[in-house]
């Protein structure tokens, strides 16, 4: 239970930092383009959201076409691994897969939030 809660606290963590550090980006790319208005910021968070969020859900769909592929799934079968570790080699680029989109979604998904403030707050 204790690792499950700093995994998922490190994961929150990763978020917030990868949020600021895109947050940090768009307000730079409004101060070298003079933005004045709010809805431009607003915006700006809006697009660099939907952009996260578009990459976190090619980060799977690009692992589809992998599982799928005839010649990688016979390159892999040719070792000397057994069955088991193919599995769990499987598993693990899965697992890390859904955690990239994961990661994304929820630093997508706080950009498009600040999009929201800046525009009702602002």
């Amino acid at each position: 239970m204790e690792q499950k809660r700093s995994t998922f606290l490190r994961l929150v963590g990763v978020i917030v930092g990868l949020t600021l550090l895109i947050s940090l980006i768009v307000i730079i790319v409004g101060m070298v383009y003079h933005w004045n208005k709010p809805v431009q910021f607003s915006n700006g968070f809006f697009a660099a959201g939907a952009i996260v969020i578009v990459i976190g859900t090619f980060s799977v769909t690009g692992g589809l076409e992998q599982r799928a592929n005839f010649p990688i799934l016979y390159a892999e079968s040719a070792g000397q691994a057994s069955i088991s570790e193919r599995t769990q080699r499987m598993m693990a680029d899965i697992n890390q897969r859904y955690g990239m989109m994961t990661l994304l979604m929820g630093v997508g998904a706080l950009l498009i939030g600040i999009s929201i403030a800046v525009n009702k707050l602002l």
